[in-house]
């Protein structure tokens, strides 16, 4: 079955009710411009801890990702930041999601990351064409985010095969605030 990110976690309780449902992992942002920001995320067990960073060098990321015991960190980052990111993983001796904003073609997947995460730009709640993919050459597992919500999941997994789907404002009542029947809602799409 394909594995589930719930992102922007903000609440214990939301946190929670995402493992109680079957999240294999917990998106926690710290990225302060963000609505889904968090100094400190929630303690959690079972399940995969990721923190989502966008324009932090390597030694803070380092730093929070040891703070907050993070299994896994996702980097957001444009231009000439991604040379220096791709330096990052032996530095954290952390598996690594690299995202990659998709508008009309893929861009290029070169990287030493573990997951590719394809994406519109964090956070914005808008899909790209899911079509696009079929032209990937499977080198990495991926994540697929973006517009993923309970009505469209079943689609976006049947297109592109992910190794794991990646939800954020699909089921929030708004930003950093999960709408818990959404959820619900999401894990029943997937299970169907």
């Amino acid at each position: 079955m394909t594995k589930v990110k719930i992102c922007g976690i903000t609440r214990a309780e939301d946190a929670e009710l995402a493992i109680e449902l079957g999240a294999a992992y917990l998106g926690f942002i710290f990225v302060k411009e963000s609505p889904r920001y968090v100094e400190h995320a929630p303690r959690t067990s079972g399940v995969k801890r990721v923190g989502v960073f966008r324009g932090a060098t390597p030694d803070e990321i380092a730093h929070v990702a040891e703070r907050e015991r993070l299994d896994l960190v996702q980097v957001h980052d444009v231009g000439r930041a991604s040379a220096r990111l791709d330096g990052l993983k032996p530095v954290l001796r952390l598996p690594m999601i690299r995202a990659l904003h998709v508008h009309d073609v893929l861009p290029d997947t070169t990287t030493d990351a573990d997951y590719l995460l394809f994406d519109t730009g964090g956070g914005t709640g808008r899909t790209f064409d899911w079509n696009l993919l079929a032209h990937y050459k499977s080198t990495k597992p991926f994540f697929l985010a973006g517009g993923i919500h309970p009505g469209n999941v079943a689609e976006a997994i049947e297109k592109t095969r992910p190794y794991a789907i990646d939800v954020a404002s699909g089921v929030e009542e708004r930003p950093g605030i999960k709408d818990h029947r959404k959820l619900k809602a999401l894990f029943e799409a997937i299970k169907r």
